[in-house]
């Protein structure tokens, strides 16, 4: 069975302390990650890396809202259907208004996260949403390693009325926007190898990822790199509920400082 190394959003406004939404300890993952495929590079068949990239003007972002008084509401702010509908919380184009409802009903439905309005992050065309420096580095050499091979780049989020944090799908998928739905082009690309995921962050993009992929792929074929990923501040019980549930339907965990393909 080929081997997949799956690095999810090692970006700079993740994964570095000048970042917008750093995530701590994201610099030693990248260290980490890049350890594991110097020591693997002929071992590794393919590399594919997923990339958040959102529009300045994103839903969750807090430029997109107004709060009752007409300010601008505070990054964090977490905004539920209920705060909504009693008028808390308004979109800034008041057109949008029952998209908006709709989808904080679609996401409050959905059970896993509700709205929150991070630091704008990773937008287009920044040095945010670039991969972060050693990530770069190891992935070149591994491409150098054999002409013409590639690195496969995933990009997701650019639709600014829903959340992405899964690179197979958005949160509330818009049926419009073939983007937002499920990807089957990756989805295909991953089935039938041995998949070793690393990135950030474990409680969010790692896992709704890894989450909705064993949905087509046996859980079994997917290996988490514990030292390679970390936590949202904050969000530490879902990445651990997160590792729990994977690892009882059969995803192994191991650290990659202590294993070679």
């Amino acid at each position: 069975m080929n081997t997949e190394l799956l690095l999810i959003d090692f970006q700079n406004d993740f994964c570095s302390p000048k970042g917008s939404l750093y995530v701590p300890n994201a610099e030693k993952d990248c260290a980490n990650t890049a350890d594991f495929i110097y020591k693997n590079i002929d071992k590794i068949h393919g590399i594919t890396i997923t990339l958040d990239t959102h529009p300045f003007y994103h839903i969750a972002h807090p430029i997109f809202w107004k709060c009752k008084d007409g300010s601008t509401p505070e990054i964090y702010t977490q905004i539920t259907l209920e705060k909504f509908s009693q008028g808390e919380y308004i979109p800034v184009d008041e057109k949008l208004y029952d998209k908006v409802k709709s989808y904080l009903t679609q996401l409050e439905n959905s059970g896993k996260y509700t709205l929150i309005l991070w630091p704008p992050h990773c937008l287009q065309a920044t040095w945010g949403s670039c991969i972060q420096q050693d990530i770069w580095e190891a992935v070149h050499k591994w491409e150098c390693l054999i002409p013409g091979r590639r690195v496969n780049y995933v990009t997701k989020a650019l639709n600014p009325l829903t959340e992405h944090y899964s690179a197979i799908q958005a949160e509330v998928p818009d049926p419009h926007d073939p983007n937002t739905t499920t990807n089957y082009s990756l989805v295909e690309h991953l089935k039938s190898k041995a998949i070793y995921v690393a990135g950030e962050a474990l409680s969010h993009c790692v896992a709704n990822t890894v989450s909705d992929l064993v949905s087509y792929i046996p859980a079994e074929n997917i290996t988490l790199l514990s030292d390679c990923s970390s936590n949202v501040q904050g969000f530490e019980e879902q990445g651990n509920n997160f590792l729990n549930r994977l690892s009882q339907k059969g995803m192994k965990i191991i650290k990659s400082k202590n294993f070679t393909l």
